[in-house]
């Protein structure tokens, strides 16, 4: 007994009790355990996995009238308490990849010593002992010499085996082959690839942005509001959108598609010209620009002619933009224009208006492709369009993650470790030829780490073809696979 040991046992005598530095190795000892544990692991996989479907059920990274229209006012209270509108970047969502990349590293210290002695310490002589553990074992026994046996299983290992080491004391020389050693580095390699995956996600988040930015047709900008929070991020370079257009479905108010003809501008000078549509961004400097959404302008602006039932002027052409309340003479009624369509029939415009009396409110269509269609309200005074001056915005997402090549390296470092893991198994072949001039025995044993029926197939095919070889010249044979 150790004289630690001897203090241990003299201080649970003593008091009774383990000592306080031996409960507190056991307390970090046990922690350790804990956060090295694959129990551990497959939790944290089974709730991320959970978490992300959530991720990528509710919208993310919107803005508030989307949550709103889409989800409702409670839903939203709860997306936004829960950080569920922008979970891949909410401190609960982090924390857990963080214990993940823990646990992981932790595991992979803790198991991978056995590992490495596995791979590079394997017993190059096959003794009984050795012989008798391993599931795949056979033997032969000859009546050809012990030099000649060697030659014969030199040639039937490099025609089956490829390369192979050879060990010789006084009384038996082994040969040994071990081949996809390394297939037993698989599963490191792919926790490598989650960890650098975890730090591309987490480096991403931290350093890198997302924010949403409105062009409106002609205009240039450079700053890019930031998504939940009350700031900026100002660009090295320009954006104007020179045009903007949306494609509907033939008679609907479906969009089939919509686009946008942006350019960059740096140092006063048009560097790039690109039409963007949704998933087809533009790329500057690692910073994406998505088609994300679409609108009218508050600067757009209608003018009306006013007529009577007659047809004929019943006051002033007004000119208003949306939102904007109006009032014609002889009318108490309160007139308004609640949305403008750039393009509704035949790709003219139209206008969703409301009028307001004393006896509630009134919605109702102008199109300027039917000019007396107003007509047909039944009003005092009925509109019609005379022009308009609408200006379309398009809405873009902005995202810059510096992390995405690192998640790129890791994608593919992971396909490489999950291809040694799955493909690459860990065989190893010991052959031991007793030199006994008189009877030479031969001891063949193998073992696989992975796809044991596929091994004993090929075992066993050696075996037979090393009985055969033993066979050409004379003999009895007399041993056989165990």
């Amino acid at each position: 007994m150790t004289s630690e040991n001897q203090q241990k046992v003299k201080s649970r005598e003593s008091t009774g009790k383990p000592s306080t530095k031996s409960t507190e190795k056991s307390f970090i000892k046990g922690i350790y355990d804990s956060l090295a544990s694959v129990t551990l692991a497959i939790f944290l996989l089974i709730i991320l996995a959970m978490t992300s479907i959530v991720g990528t059920v509710v919208l993310q990274n919107g803005r508030p009238e989307q949550y709103l229209k889409e989800y409702g006012p409670g839903a939203y209270r709860l997306f936004q308490s829960l950080a569920l509108d922008d979970m891949y970047r909410s401190w609960w969502f982090l924390t857990l990849l963080t214990l993940l990349l823990v646990n992981i590293t932790l595991c992979s210290i803790k198991r991978f010593p056995r590992t490495w002695r596995l791979m590079t310490q394997s017993p190059a002589v096959l003794d009984e002992s050795l012989f008798r553990r391993m599931k795949f074992r056979g033997s032969v026994r000859r009546g050809v010499s012990p030099g000649e046996a060697e030659e014969r299983i030199r040639d039937l290992l490099a025609d089956r085996f490829g390369k192979f080491t050879e060990n010789r004391n006084e009384e038996a020389v082994t040969f040994f082959v071990d081949r996809g050693w390394y297939g037993r580095m698989g599963a490191y390699v792919v926790h490598l690839s989650i960890l650098l995956l975890a730090i591309g996600a987490i480096y991403g988040g931290a350093v890198g942005f997302k924010g949403f930015v409105s062009i409106v047709e002609g205009q240039t900008i450079n700053r890019v509001p930031l998504r939940g929070r009350n700031a900026a991020v100002k660009l090295p370079f320009d954006i104007r959108c020179d045009d903007f257009q949306v494609i509907y479905y033939p008679g609907t108010r479906q969009p089939k598609d919509y686009y946008s003809d942006l350019v960059v501008i740096r140092d006063g000078k048009e560097v790039q010209r690109k039409r963007i549509e949704v998933n087809h961004p533009l790329i500057v400097d690692g910073i994406y620009f998505y088609q994300s959404s679409y609108g009218v302008d508050q600067s757009s602006t209608v003018t009306f002619d006013v007529l009577d039932p007659s047809g004929k002027v019943a006051a002033p052409s007004v000119t208003v933009s949306v939102g904007q309340p109006f009032n014609v003479i002889g009318d108490s009624s309160t007139y308004g224009i609640q949305q403008i369509l750039p393009s509704y029939i035949g790709g003219r415009p139209a206008v969703q208006m409301s009028r307001i009396t004393a006896g509630g409110r009134q919605d109702f269509f102008i199109s300027m492709a039917a000019p007396d269609r107003d007509k047909l309200r039944g009003g005092q005074v009925y509109f019609r369009i005379r022009d308009a001056n609408i200006r379309e915005y398009t809405g873009l997402q902005v995202a810059w993650d510096p992390g995405v090549p690192l998640v790129w390296i890791a994608s593919s470092v992971m396909i490489g470790g999950l291809f040694i893991a799955f493909f690459v198994p860990h065989r190893r072949v010991w052959l031991r030829v007793e030199l006994d001039p008189e009877n030479t025995a031969v001891l063949m044993a193998g073992s696989t780490n992975r796809n044991p029926a596929s091994f004993e197939k090929e075992f066993d095919g050696a075996l037979v073809a090393l009985k055969q070889a033993l066979k050409k010249d004379r003999g009895k044979d007399i041993g056989d696979k165990e």
